[in-house]
């Protein structure tokens, strides 16, 4: 390859990332529907011909980045469930607090995530493309946590992509609450992941609650 050659690269990646930064701002700022493919090129520094030597359309540019942060947040969590704890109630629990911070600290990308779900609802064909990164984000969560379930003692009552799609539906669910409201505690997703794999243990190990025990705790 000659140096002109990765130049040229270069500045194609440059020109990338810049309207791919300026996208994320005015998609924030304006909506989806509200920022042009002419604001975003032209906050970048750039032309309409640049964006569109880019990417085919502003759908597309979406899509890219849903592709790059779904992708960031899973190597992510991959890394988090590779790491050592007690127990796997605790590992439970700390991965998703790791996890959840991850978003209280991007607050940018938590309102364009539900952006893009707002527009899907608008937007057939996008949100279908939509669908088709959650499966694929799923389906490698459920990758993920049969390799992490690898030395437990017994098989999950369910199976694993339905473990990862609970998992999926609880973090969207706790997100959009706590972006009304804001004084939710981070532990509180935190909690709920830990309670609920610790369920599947129970129930996988088919233990059952001493009966004595709780009707004494009920009435007592």
């Amino acid at each position: 390859m000659s140096p002109r050659a990765l130049t040229r690269r270069q500045k194609q990646a440059e020109t990338r990332s810049s309207l791919l930064r300026s996208a994320a701002k005015l998609f924030c700022r304006h909506g989806l529907e509200g920022a042009s493919v002419e604001d975003v090129a032209q906050d970048a520094g750039y032309t309409k011909g640049a964006f569109y030597s880019n990417f085919k359309s502003k759908e597309e540019l979406f899509l890219v980045m849903l592709d790059e942060r779904f992708s960031e947040r899973l190597d992510q969590l991959e890394a988090m469930l590779g790491s050592t704890a007690d127990s796997t109630e605790e590992q439970a629990h700390d991965t998703a607090l790791d996890f959840i911070r991850t978003f209280r600290d991007d607050e940018e990308w938590k309102r364009l995530y539900f952006e893009f779900v707002a527009y899907a609802m608008r937007n057939d064909d996008f949100r279908e493309e939509l669908a088709t990164r959650h499966r694929a984000l799923r389906a490698r969560l459920a990758e993920m946590f049969r390799n992490w379930a690898v030395d437990f003692p017994a098989e999950p009552p369910v199976s694993f992509e339905q473990i990862a799609a609970m998992t999926d539906f609880m973090a969207d669910g706790f997100l959009l609450n706590r972006m009304v409201d804001r004084d939710l505690d981070e532990d509180t997703y935190a909690t709920m992941l830990a309670i609920f794999y610790r369920g599947l243990l129970a129930t996988a190990l088919d233990w059952e609650p001493d009966e004595e025990a709780v009707a004494a705790a009920t009435t007592s």
